[in-house]
């Protein structure tokens, strides 16, 4: 892991909690059978101005999370790593995810617009699975949007040939209000210390979630 990934992924985490803070008292809820890999926000924060363009070149905006479980993700199909892992990883607890709300729906935004075109981006994500949605904008509309969702990114030398993008690890929980509601925060790997999902335990966060917001 680079030194500017760590710092990437350093102050993501701070702007989850800050965000949390500025919307009342953040918590991880043991009553309710939360654990410490997700942070859930006292008041959920809305979102607004989204002005992005899914993987069929239709618009996407706030109005595509009502009424639905989002998980959204931010990265860049050139990303070496943690993007098809994290994908890859979803991929897998999908249909629990399903299960849990068949509401659920998973949301890849690419940081790279420049190189992530619609055709590549839907052969991208298609791969992991079909239904999930990829979409992105040019960085003007981009940034403004991954930052309402408690993420980050950041391309440091966009002059090479083969830059990489550094960006959040943490997946962003729209709830069907189109609410930001809560962030999964990624284990890391003690040897390579790549971030990766936890699978079993997002689930169960989750569920405890859909659970509390039907109660």
């Amino acid at each position: 892991m680079t030194k500017t990934s760590k710092w990437i992924w350093g102050l993501a985490i701070a702007l989850v909690v800050l965000g949390s803070v500025s919307g009342g008292f953040w918590y991880s809820d043991k009553k309710n059978n939360l654990t410490d890999a997700v942070v859930v926000y006292a008041e959920p924060q809305g979102l607004e101005g989204f002005t992005l363009v899914n993987a069929s070149k239709q618009p996407f905006s706030e109005q595509d999370f009502k009424d639905k479980w989002s998980l959204v993700f931010v990265g860049y199909t050139f990303c070496p790593d943690i993007c098809p892992t994290t994908l890859s990883d979803l991929a897998q607890i999908y249909p629990e995810l399903i299960a849990i709300s068949d509401k659920t729906q998973v949301v890849f935004v690419s940081a790279d617009p420049a190189r992530d075109t619609p055709e590549r981006l839907k052969t991208y994500t298609e791969y992991f699975n079909p239904n999930f949605i990829a979409v992105t904008a040019e960085h003007e509309q981009l940034m403004p949007a991954v930052q309402q969702l408690g993420l980050i990114y950041g391309i440091f030398d966009r002059e090479a040939t083969n830059y990489l993008v550094d960006h959040s690890a943490s997946i962003a929980l729209v709830n069907p209000k189109g609410q930001l509601h809560a962030s999964f925060r990624p284990d890391f790997d003690e040897a390579s210390e790549m971030p990766l999902v936890n699978g079993p335990e997002l689930v169960k966060n989750f569920s405890a979630i859909v659970a509390r917001w039907r109660d």
